[in-house]
């Protein structure tokens, strides 16, 4: 048997009338005062205390909650952590700024007031009541910036039919009379969270009112009482502790609930800081006798089951305190826990035996004896490892749960006795102890070292009240984001960290366990992927998208990367997205990093956003944040299934015709295809496609096709299939030379007729030529070719009517009308110099071969030549013969009246055969859809006479 070894100190008291000038000296004349009143009954209570030597049975067994009182206030000084006490001046207004650990007491007027006092009785005598002062007192207790404070109180008494408390959330002026208390004395303009004339006047109204603990809103509480001159008690005591809200809508963060002996309540505290324990039920399941045991349910975890000395067995509502009477049972419990493994309920028995006990009786069913007497409690982790706490050799042990068999593992390190708690808190996968520390009458708040059996104190559970916790147990508190309504909002660039084992299943795409997750765009439509491939998990895994909780599903996906998943899709920037991290199966579960990222939509994801391109760019683009442009159409045989990106291209010459080619070719990580249209975006017109290039590897893509010089372009690179990616787009221009390029091509403008005018010449096209006539270099300049036999003398001109870039006419003379660059000879006339110029002119003689070279390097153009001479042919008419319109576009029609078209042949200014029919009617009609703009001749046969026309294609 341990024995606890005391050294008494005794004062003697002086007796008179002591007067504090401040909070300090008034400290020392109430601890002296204590002093005195301890040496009463001390010894006689310390030597009662000795005797009693190790037991699991509360303290309430031995001492009155009178003679627990003394024990504690003579341990208190040697084992109290507070920082300060506050005492407030009676009659005064004041202001403090506590911090976390100070005490808060009534007001002092010097002799009366502050810590102590009887709250049993009124008028007592005992120096810590509150003073006779017949006045009122506001203190206002004020937070640090930007916080709030929270106080709780240990004791609590005024005497209500003249005095009066109230508390306020504010530090606003307080309006009082120094009368008695109502709803409306004292009043404020800040919210009023107590009234003791309203809300009534003790402790005990405070506990049912589940309102021990007042914390702000405004970062200040205000004190106002009200002290008479007649009656007085004990007032009050409170705690400033960490700031923090209260319950409602059922556990959400982790909790201690058990039952505290010595003020006979049942309530709960915080693991992490157990100081504050608050009331949630007064009275024992019995009423009468003790709660010696008890644990929670894992399988219902808002349910525990209590074992009474009486011996009764109970169920109980963890959050309300509300006991339902099982049965009696037959042997006295000092210890249970259940094994969160099997949900089977473990008792250790006076009888040092263990049992398993049914829920439904209370009834126990012999496992095996443990081997040890002074066992105090139980704890089972959720491996169903069975551990017990052995008071009478302060040691933890280990407990065979098929056998029963207790095996030591090693000292607790304290001086443990009178009843304890021991639980298994399924959160942080830790045993504690709420332990009696008979060394210094604290109830305390131990972690268990399960290796060594060490324990390591958290806190003082209730201090600095006399308690005593013979029963805990923890409930597993599922993470908010459990459930789709508590969902951790994610920004862009997060990474949120967990393991679905700790979750259950609240919905999602299976039955699986889910975590949940959330974001809200920007304001912006954007692409966002939640991913699970960064190797933090390690389960087969799924993730699903919803547009909102209970919503439609948006996106699903199980495997991306080996077993784990990734998701991608449009946001559309202000609706909220739920993620839901679970398994592949129902049973899959596991630690898991989930990242957000989040990408623009492509600049260029739309027609209407198409980039410029331009002949010889390389542009890098990406498809993988585009969306796919099914409204433009199937293209050339190319479907629109994949994101896709547009560009677009506008000729700067205009009406500079170009041969262009569009190429993914061997330059892109996935299967690309590119498709070209003209018109609008609204009412695009296929141009060309491709999906494979020929000789493209990796299934890229080529497309030409020949620009008009004239229409807007847009060009959509999208996928084969789904396929998006990275790729580089290459545009290559080719110009189209004219037909007369070259000086073999030259149109004869004999076999046209006077004046002549070639429409719309693709003079950027022209090329550079081979040689360079006598007297006039032309090297390096690009032009076009004409050549014409004069009949007779006269003037000939030669103009071009849109000039642009290098422009240049020249007239030379040849022999022949095959003349290659070096047989010709400038003509020597002053309106013909070889230099630049739009237009050029000479005298001609009849029968002389001339050439007319013509260049205008930057612009399409219409080139004319003309003279005051009869120049080549001209029509041939027959009478009653017509054609129209003239310029056609589409279709020629040919009439002859009354007589017969034998037929009709169209030349090009080369001389070549373009069209030829044989008719044999009066009307026809002659298609030139297909020809190229520009002059052409019409010769027609009408009942054997030959007619010869010039037309215009447009």
């Amino acid at each position: 048997m341990k024995k606890s070894t005391f050294l008494w100190v005794f004062m003697c008291c002086m007796v008179g009338t002591l007067f504090a000038q401040t909070p300090a000296e008034l400290s020392e004349i109430q601890a002296a005062k204590a002093d005195q009143q301890m040496s009463v009954n001390l010894q006689e209570l310390m030597t009662r205390l000795d005797n009693v030597g190790d037991t699991s049975m509360p303290l309430t067994n031995f001492f009155t909650a009178n003679e627990l009182q003394v024990l504690r206030s003579y341990s208190r000084p040697q084992s109290a952590n507070r920082l300060a006490d506050i005492i407030p001046t009676a009659g005064a207004t004041e202001s403090f700024s506590p911090v976390v650990g100070d005490f808060i007491y009534d007001p002092s007027d010097g002799v009366n007031g502050g810590p102590g006092g009887d709250c049993s009785t009124t008028s007592s005598g005992d120096l810590g009541d509150y003073p006779n002062c017949d006045c009122i007192t506001v203190t206002t207790l004020n937070a640090p910036p930007g916080e709030e404070i929270s106080v709780t109180f240990n004791s609590f008494r005024v005497f209500g039919a003249f005095d009066w408390f109230a508390i306020f959330d504010g530090s606003g002026p307080v309006t009082a009379t120094n009368g008695s208390g109502s709803a409306t004395n004292p009043t404020s303009g800040d919210p009023e969270l107590w009234n003791s004339s309203v809300d009534g006047d003790e402790l005990v109204d405070m506990i049912n009112a589940g309102m021990t603990t007042f914390t702000s809103t405004s970062g200040s509480l205000t004190f106002a009482s009200r002290f008479s001159g007649v009656v007085n008690t004990c007032g009050w005591e409170a705690e400033v502790v960490p700031a923090g809200g209260g319950g409602g809508g059922g556990i959400t963060t982790p909790t201690v609930f058990g039952y505290e002996a010595v003020s006979e309540m049942y309530g709960s505290f915080d693991p992490v800081a157990p100081e504050v324990f608050t009331a949630i039920s007064m009275g024992a399941a019995d009423g009468t006798s003790l709660e010696l045991t008890g644990d929670v349910d894992p399988n219902n975890p808002t349910t525990a089951y209590v074992s009474t000395t009486t011996p009764n067995f109970y169920s109980m509502d963890i959050e309300t305190g509300v006991y339902t009477l099982i049965g009696p049972q037959a042997l006295t419990f000092i210890g249970t826990s259940f094994d969160p493994t099997s949900g089977i309920l473990y008792g250790y028995a006076s009888d040092a035996n263990l049992y398993t006990i049914d829920l439904a009786t209370g009834a126990g069913t012999l496992v095996g004896p443990t081997g040890n007497t002074g066992l105090a409690d139980l704890a089972i982790t959720g491996d169903g490892d069975a551990y017990g706490h052995d008071l009478a050799a302060d040691q933890i042990v280990s407990i065979d749960l098929t056998t029963g068999t207790a095996t030591p593992i090693g000292p607790t390190g304290f001086n443990a006795n009178f009843a304890q708690g021991m639980t298994w808190d399924p959160n942080s996968d830790t045993v504690f102890l709420a332990s009696f520390n008979a060394a210094n009458f604290l109830a305390e708040w131990r972690s268990v070292d399960l290796t060594t059996g060490a324990t390591t104190i958290v806190g003082n559970i209730n201090d600095p009240n006399v308690s005593e916790v013979t029963w805990a147990g923890i409930p597993f508190v599922p993470p908010m984001n459990d459930d789709c309504s508590g969902a951790v909002a994610m920004d862009c660039g997060d990474v949120e960290t967990g393991d679905t084992n700790d979750f259950s299943d609240t919905g999602g795409f299976n039955a699986s366990p889910d975590a949940w997750y959330s974001y809200t765009g920007s304001g912006d439509p954007e692409f966002i992927t939640f991913s699970l491939c960064d190797g933090g998990t390690t389960y087969d895994s799924r993730l699903t998208v919803f547009d909102s909780c209970g919503g439609a599903q948006v996106v699903s996906n199980d495997d991306s990367c080996g077993l784990q998943s990734e998701v991608s899709f449009l946001s559309d920037g202000t609706t909220t997205y739920y993620v839901a991290v679970e398994g592949f199966g129902t049973t899959s579960a596991g630690p898991y990093s989930l990242e957000l990222s989040c990408n623009p939509v492509a600049a260029n994801d739309l027609c209407d956003d198409a980039i410029e391109i331009a002949c010889g760019d390389v542009v890098a683009g990406s498809t993988n944040f585009a969306t796919i442009d099914t409204a433009a159409g199937s293209c050339a045989g190319q479907d629109i299934t994949a994101a896709g990106v547009w560009y677009t291209y506008t000729e700067s010459i205009p009406g500079f015709i170009q041969d262009i080619n569009l190429s993914t070719c061997d330059d892109a990580d996935y299967d690309t295809k590119i498709s070209v249209y003209s018109g609008d975006c609204g009412t695009l017109t296929c141009v060309a496609a491709n999906d494979d290039g020929n000789g493209c590897s990796g299934f890229t893509s080529s497309v030409d096709f020949q620009s008009d010089g004239v229409s807007t372009y847009y060009i959509l690179v999208h996928g084969f299939g789904t396929a998006t990616g990275n790729f580089n787009l290459t545009m290559t221009c080719s110009p189209v030379p004219p037909p007369n390029d070259m000086i073999a091509n030259s149109i004869d403008v004999d076999e046209i007729g006077f004046p002549y005018t070639d429409p719309a010449v693709n003079m950027p096209g022209a090329t550079t030529e081979a040689g360079t006539p006598a007297d006039c270099d032309n090297a390096g300049v690009q032009g076009v070719w004409y050549n014409f036999v004069p009949e007779m003398g006269g003037e000939a001109t030669a103009t071009v009517t849109s000039p642009a870039g290098y422009t240049s006419v020249t007239f030379y003379t040849a022999d022949t009308e095959d003349s290659v660059e070096t047989d010709l000879t400038l003509v020597d006339y002053f309106d013909n110099q070889c230099v630049p110029g739009a237009d050029a002119s000479i005298l001609v003689t009849a029968g002389q071969v001339y050439y007319v070279y013509v260049a205008n390097t930057m612009g399409v153009t219409d080139i004319v030549i003309d003279g005051d001479f009869y120049l080549g042919t001209g029509d041939t008419e027959i009478a009653g013969f017509n054609y129209y319109p003239n310029p056609a576009t589409d279709q020629l029609n040919l009439s002859s009246g009354t007589g017969t078209i034998e037929s009709a042949i169209i030349y090009n200014i080369l001389g070549q055969e373009v069209v030829s029919r044989e008719i044999g009617s009066n009307n026809a009609q002659l298609d030139v859809a297909n020809l190229s703009v520009g002059t052409y001749i019409l010769k027609v046969v009408v009942d054997g006479e030959l007619g010869i026309y010039k037309i215009v294609k447009q």
